[in-house]
């Protein structure tokens, strides 16, 4: 088994807590869908980016 199961690197260098909070809402369906197939995963300001 791989460790860590799933991994989410956020990479969006300094960010306002609210800013960061308002991210993970606009992402966070498209994150769960994506780690129901991918493992490791980078969300920065822009994007999502699948890591195999």
């Amino acid at each position: 088994m791989q460790q860590p199961y799933k991994l989410l690197l956020v990479t969006t260098g300094n960010i306002k807590n609210t800013d960061l909070e308002a991210l993970f809402l606009a992402n966070l369906k498209s994150l769960v869908q994506l780690f129901h197939q991918y493992s490791y995963i980078e969300m920065n300001r822009d994007h999502l980016i699948i890591h195999q």
